[in-house]
């Protein structure tokens, strides 16, 4: 005689959650990712409805940057707002390697500077408005045109102007956005606020600050200055105070030397931003045979800066810019390792963190000529620590010289 069928157990009724316990998972899926956080509120009108809408708040609430997201360089010269991209841009994460293609038809008359936070600061061709947005919600804020500080500059190094590093804070009483502009090679910095009539521009008059290599990390600009018989500092310059308007301070605090790198342990230091804290990578001779990592949060609080021998499933990558990717969503790039431009070589090299190796990082030497097609995933990276290829949809080879060439190019962001 067969056994009676027992019952199936009743399936989860997950629409039936209770409203803080949706808001707790919310809360720890928005910490990690942007896109994850909303195809949690797409599960059911119940979840949506306990959750905020990241809609109209995409720039002003720093929770709903997406921090884990930049721009992909697509090559082949198509620059954002090509004609045969039909208004699409391919943005790529990069700790998970996904790729998402967002419609952004506004790249049309715009061109790019750079991208922070995940959020991208564009300058419209017409009339030199700056414009920062959030790819992913649509919302943007308007900051007053560049134009502004034309007069104080040399009209000659106006292609220079766009090759920028911005920081991007938010007041957390009024909600007052303020960009920070490291000027990379006019030796200066401009800073502007929502609500202001103009950019405010400063010099600065430390020829010895890294100006090329500014890392901006949670509102703030971070640089190393070198000079010579000391020791190499690393330096802080923090956004301008709010006046009672909410307007910006007309003028920017100093710089704040933070720290000083022992001068025995690396020449060359380089900051890069590595899962949420800022790393110094240095090499100890001029050959780059051997590279050496530290924790800034080390220096900060007075502990020896002892050399890691591991950052993980991290690769960090340098040019004129840092970055650092996860290995585990792009199978072509190495863990605990370092992707550098050795120009003087004319090759990209990876060293091995964990063993000291040091080998090519990617075929063909990338710097006298350009990379073979299809383009590697390496090559698409290390565009993007070189500005001026990466908002032109140009691969980085360093005989090329972008913005020297045709008048869409000086357009596009020269």
């Amino acid at each position: 005689m067969a056994s009676p069928r027992r019952p199936r157990p009743a399936a989860a009724d997950w629409s039936s959650m209770h409203v803080d316990l949706v808001e707790c998972i919310a809360e720890r899926v928005l910490a990690g990712d942007l896109i994850d956080y909303v195809r949690l509120r797409a599960a059911c009108s119940h979840w949506r409805s306990c959750t905020v809408d990241p809609r109209g708040r995409g720039v002003a609430d720093p929770r709903f940057h997406p921090r884990l997201w930049m721009m992909l360089p697509e090559g082949h010269g198509l620059h954002p707002g090509h004609a045969k991209l039909c208004g699409h841009v391919r943005f790529f994460n990069r700790y998970t390697g996904a790729l998402v293609s967002v419609h952004l038809p506004l790249f049309v008359d715009h061109a790019v500077l750079d991208s922070t936070d995940g959020l991208v600061l564009l300058q419209r061709d017409v009339d030199t408005t700056v414009h920062l947005l959030n790819p992913f919600t649509g919302d943007i804020c308007e900051l007053p045109p560049l134009k502004s500080v034309y007069p104080q500059l040399n009209l000659n190094l106006l292609p220079y102007f766009r090759r920028v590093s911005a920081a991007v804070s938010v007041a957390p009483a009024t909600g007052t956005i303020t960009v920070l502009l490291a000027l990379e090679y006019l030796d200066g910095f401009a800073h502007a606020s929502t609500g202001d009539r103009g950019w405010t521009l400063t010099r600065c008059s430390a020829n010895s600050l890294s100006m090329s290599r500014t890392l901006p990390f949670h509102g703030s600009l971070y640089m190393v200055q070198f000079v010579s018989s000391e020791e190499p500092s690393i330096l802080r310059l923090d956004p301008p105070l709010l006046e009672e308007d909410g307007s910006s301070s007309p003028s920017l605090p100093p710089p704040q030397t933070i720290a000083k790198l022992p001068a025995n342990l690396m020449i060359q230091p380089r900051l890069v931003e590595c899962d949420s804290e800022i790393l110094v990578v240095g090499n100890t001779d001029i050959s780059c045979s051997h590279l050496v990592v530290i924790r800034l949060a080390d220096l900060l609080q007075g502990r020896p800066a002892a050399p890691l021998t591991s950052i993980g499933d991290h690769c960090l990558i340098f040019g004129m810019r840092s970055l650092a990717v996860s290995s585990k969503g792009l199978p072509s790039i190495s863990r605990n390792s370092i992707i550098i431009c050795d120009i003087e070589k004319d090759r990209v090299l990876q060293y091995n963190l964990g063993d000291g190796t040091l080998l090519p990082a990617c075929d063909g030497d990338t710097v006298r000529s350009p990379p073979p097609c299809p383009h590697s995933m390496v090559n698409h990276l290390i565009t993007c620590c070189y500005r001026h290829y990466w908002n032109k949809g140009l691969i980085y080879c360093s005989s090329t010289r972008p913005w020297w060439t045709t008048k869409e190019k000086w357009r596009r962001g020269s």
